[in-house]
Formats: structure tokens, sequence, C-alpha cells
């Protein structure tokens, strides 16, 4: 029975012949947590043995599949153990053996090229933001086959910075859409309000803050939950307590699974963009919330007055006429949480992210 299997298996893998080795950074491993999830499950499908190196303490709790390989790197983070790290990893590489290099987000751009160098094969990059060194963007274009992204509207960004449009494929972030929306779908609660962030600057929350206070002054009834950690959340939970919000507003520590925090809320803040890609706007749509977003998003689907509400970020009195709407007008959001889910149900499927990503695999290592 185990030579049937393993016969099996090696038929498998030689007919496919693709063993991709997904390098990313702990940053990135934390924002596209449920991505990658989805993104192995269905490697695991389609019966291709996948691996992943991330730094240690990345969150691999939900990436633990049968055929997936997690290589922790840099196992030693001491400067003086550079080079044991470089042999650690390549002994471990050299059991899996990849056919290509992934690199997701630019901050491990070095890593993915040495590897792919090493092992003479080749590597491909996703990219979620047109913000870079002029030395990263070097390398990318020197060193890759393929620029991927999750938006057309980043395509206009990077051709805009200098990059072929020749060599840019758009790959649409893969996700489950839930069969119904939770978007006000108990009335009973009280409104509640999700913001997910990183928490760096407290200017960048600063305008949300103030339209919050003014929306409970104004005697709307409402929660909003601050999920995340950084250097301004001491700040931020000072202005809550100054100002008398601590009765509606509360910052908590990342949850997961995401989707299980998601399902408990009926709008989603996504106050800064900066004109990047988030992908926990698609998992935020695929669970059914309305979304309120910064207008400088990255997003395709994000329209205005359909599929969201989008508000200027720096400017306190739009953000405060957004969440005004959504609190009066129940039926418009949940509308708008509906249409959103159907676009993500219609063009962000996981079996349409992996066919893509294994084509294009596929297409690089005939190039």
């Amino acid at each position: 029975m185990q030579n049937g299997q393993t016969t099996t298996n090696s038929r498998t893998e030689s007919e496919n012949g693709i063993r991709p080795l997904i390098v990313s950074d702990s940053d990135t491993v934390r924002r596209y947590c449920p991505s990658f999830r989805h993104l192995l499950f269905g490697f695991e499908a389609q019966d291709v043995s996948s691996a992943m190196v991330v730094p240690p303490a990345s969150e691999i709790e939900s990436f633990l599949f049968p055929r997936v390989r997690i290589v922790e790197h840099p196992v030693l983070k001491f400067p003086f153990f550079f080079f044991q790290n470089r042999r650690h990893l390549r002994s471990c590489l050299e059991k899996i053996k990849p056919t290509l290099v992934h690199c997701y987000g630019t901050a491990k751009v070095p890593l993915a090229v040495s590897i792919a160098a090493h092992f003479r094969v080749p590597a491909v990059i996703t990219m979620d933001s047109a913000r870079f060194g002029l030395g990263s963007k070097m390398i990318i274009n020197r060193s890759f086959n393929k620029i991927l992204v999750p938006s057309s509207l980043l395509i206009e960004k990077l051709t805009q910075r200098g990059f072929s449009l020749e060599k840019i494929s758009q790959v649409n972030i893969g996700t489950f859409a839930d069969e119904s929306c939770c978007c006000y779908s108990d009335t009973e609660k009280l409104p509640s309000m999700l913001v997910l962030g990183s928490f760096d600057k407290f200017s960048d929350y600063e305008p949300l803050l103030g339209a919050i206070r003014h929306l409970n002054v104004d005697g709307y009834e409402f929660l909003v939950v601050f999920m995340g950690s950084g250097p301004a959340e001491t700040q931020i939970r000072d202005f809550i307590k100054s100002t008398g919000l601590v009765q509606t507003v509360a910052v908590v520590p990342l949850l997961r699974p995401l989707r299980q925090v998601f399902r408990g809320c009926d709008v989603f803040i996504h106050p800064c963009a900066f004109g990047d890609f988030d992908p926990a706007l698609v998992e935020a749509a695929a669970a059914g919330l309305a979304i309120a977003a910064d207008r400088d998003n990255a997003e395709e689907f994000l329209q205005d007055g359909s599929t969201s509400v989008l508000f200027d970020r720096n400017d306190e009195l739009s953000i405060y006429s957004v969440l005004q709407k959504l609190l009066d007008d129940k039926q418009f959001a949940k509308s708008i949480a509906a249409a959103a889910q159907n676009h993500i149900r219609s063009d962000n499927s996981v079996s349409s992210m992996v066919s893509q990503l294994l084509k294009i695999y596929s297409q690089a290592s005939k190039d």
C-alpha cells in the first residue's frame, strides 16, 4: 500500500513538475495569512508540493498542510551567524529542490534572488505596492521573470515607475465568499465597526477618531474595535480616554481567524491605504461587511456608492459623512456589502488564482 502511494505521488509530481518555494517576510505573512492559507490549500488540492521560507515566529500555524514544508530563516538572529544560517537554509532547500521561487513583497527580494540563483530556477514576485526604492526596482527588473499584482490599478502605477507592461500579470487574490452577508444581519445588537491596522502613526488615525467622537456626541450608538498593535497604540488609547469614548471604542490585539472576527461586525473601516493593496479588504468583502475606505486605495472592486463608500483620509468631515450614511441607511449598507461580496465571489475564486499561478510558473520555467 505504501509503495503504491509513493508511486502515485511521484507520478503526480513528475506530471506537473512544479515545486514552488514561497519567500516572504513576517509583516507580509501577517497581512496575507488567510490568502496564503487559501493558496497553499489550492496547491494541496492540485497535488502540488510547495514550501515557504519565512522568518521565525511568523504566523505559520494555519499553513501546516501535509505537502507544505515550512523553513524558518534565519534560525539564529545574530549578525555573526550569517554563514551558518545560509548553510542551514540551503541544506533544508536541497531536500525540497524547488523548481521556482515566488517572492511575496519586496522585503525579501535579495534572499529570493539568491535562492533562485543557487538552484538556477526562475523567480517571480507578487507586489502590492508601488512604494519601493530605486535599488529594489533595479533588482526586480533584472532578476524576476514575472511581476504579479492583485489589481489592475497597480499595473498602471508600476508602469509609471518604469516597469515593462509585458512583464506584469494580474492575479487576483483568491478567497471563499460566505453564503450570506454579515452586515446588519443581527438587528438586536448595536452597529459594530472594525478597524484593522498596524498603528504606525497616530496622525493616520486622528481624523477617523475625530469623526467617531463627533458621531458619539451627536447621539449615535455604535461600537468600534481597533484591532492590531503598533507605535501609535498608546496615543490612540489616550485619545479614547481623554474624549470619553471608552464605552464606544476598544483597542484589541490581532485575533485569528480573521473571518470569524469579520462575521461579528457590520462595517469594515480602512482609514489609510496610501495607494497600496490590502488583502484584508478582500476578506472583509467576502464576509459581507459594508466597506468604508480611504479613496487612495489599490482595490479595483471598491466602487464608491456601489460596492463601498470612500472618503478622504485626512478630512474628518468626509469620514464623518460616510460613517453617518452607513449608520442612518442600513439598507444601503447591506446593498453595498452584498454587491462587494458578489464581486469577490465571481472574480476572486481560489481555483482561478491557483490555475493562473500554475500557468505562470510553468511558462516561467520554459522561458
